[in-house]
């Protein structure tokens, strides 16, 4: 079945202990940072040699960055992070646990996961882009939705509630604006601790698909009213 309605892919994109970049230091970039954070990432930034963020200097004492290097972007950055495996794998070789924690190692420290482009120069942030794409890089680049892989959008965070609106870049304050007006209603509306709620409910899931595994039982699904 189609439709007529089209829009991007909304994901909860898992960056936990993953390196990402962000290249820039001013409001933008510091939003960028703020929600890398919030999602446990391991962050590096290019500053660049102009003006940068009070806060995200803040950041930096407080050692929340892997790098961070004061001075303009190089080519180079996109590849700073240190290769150090040689072995290629057959694909058919790729079947036992040693060989995928290898891999995983591999993938999450030997690359960026993601690029957040967050400079003024249209010149510089285009060549960032191609040169991301040349390299396989996920990239995003601030204000200029053709030339991103994926959108940050307006973000509700409470841990384990998450919401995410966006406009596909068209425009983001009406997304800020959207977004406060769910997040009043959600308090408005709903009665103690949403958050702590959804946590229980996750242990609780958990617990029904261990004991139906240990009783090499089919998994059932439970319909909540």
């Amino acid at each position: 079945m189609t439709s007529d309605i089209k829009g991007s892919l909304l994901l909860a994109w898992q960056v936990k202990q993953k390196h990402c970049l962000v290249i820039g230091s001013g409001d933008v970039a510091l939003s960028r940072i703020n929600h890398l954070i919030i999602a446990q990432a391991k962050i590096s930034v290019i500053t660049g040699s102009g003006h940068i963020h009070p806060t995200i200097l803040q950041l930096n004492d407080q050692h929340q960055f892997e790098h961070f290097i004061t001075r303009d972007y190089q080519s180079s950055d996109l590849s700073m992070l240190k290769k150090t495996s040689t072995h290629e794998f057959n694909l058919d070789d790729i079947n036992n646990e040693e060989v995928y924690n290898q891999i995983s190692h591999n993938f999450n420290h030997e690359r960026f996961e993601i690029i957040c482009c967050c400079i003024d120069d249209y010149q510089l942030s285009t060549q960032i882009y191609y040169q991301c794409k040349y390299l396989h890089l996920n990239c995003n680049i601030a204000d200029k939705p053709l030339l991103c892989d994926f959108y940050f959008g307006s973000m509700i965070n409470e841990q384990n509630f998450q919401i995410l609106i966006s406009t596909n870049g068209k425009s983001p304050r009406f997304s800020k604006i959207l977004k406060d007006l769910i997040y009043k209603g959600i308090n408005d509306n709903v009665e103690g601790d949403l958050n702590f709620a959804i946590e229980n409910l996750g242990n609780l899931r958990l617990k029904l698909r261990q004991l139906k595994l240990q009783n090499n039982h089919d998994l059932i699904t439970f319909k909540f009213t």
